[in-house]
């Protein structure tokens, strides 16, 4: 059968490439101890980076099924590292927050996501590392977009 070969290289190479760096990320996170998962540590670094959240809108911005994120959520909770509180506004919601504790996490956290970015961008010339996470930008943009117009209808 002749079926051509589709052009996705862009596709394939955006989607290899954010393996390449979930796999990156996990080993430099096994490097600064921190005794957390990926999922765990990508969880506290968006309730550091979102504050004061709902856990829906973390499950949102992170691209995971409530349900998983109730799992790292947990996980954290009894390490005391973060704590839901009612939400003033709507008695059943959640709202996550850190405790003092997380600090030094994410502060190991911080130096294992900049160590894989340095190695990714090593050998980019500074003046188009602005271009290619402004190209990434509007690409993730596009693609939410979709995803936004799908839920409307």
């Amino acid at each position: 059968m002749g079926v051509p070969t589709p052009n996705v290289g862009v596709t394939m190479l955006v989607v290899d490439l954010a393996r390449l760096l979930r796999r990156n990320f996990e080993a430099e996170l096994s490097k600064v101890d921190t005794g957390l998962t990926a999922g765990e540590a990508r969880t506290l670094f968006y309730v550091w980076r979102l504050p004061g959240q709902r856990q829906a809108v973390l499950a949102d911005a992170m691209y995971v099924e409530p349900m998983t994120l109730v799992g790292y959520l947990d996980t954290l909770e009894k390490a005391r590292l973060i704590r839901r509180c009612q939400d003033p506004n709507d008695r059943r919601a959640k709202i996550i927050e850190l405790t003092p504790s997380a600090d030094p996490l994410l502060e190991k956290i911080g130096t294992a996501l900049q160590e894989v970015r340095s190695r990714a961008l090593e050998d980019i010339p500074a003046d188009q590392r602005q271009i290619l996470e402004s190209l990434l930008q509007t690409m993730k943009d596009s693609l939410l977009q979709e995803v936004s117009k799908g839920k409307q209808k």
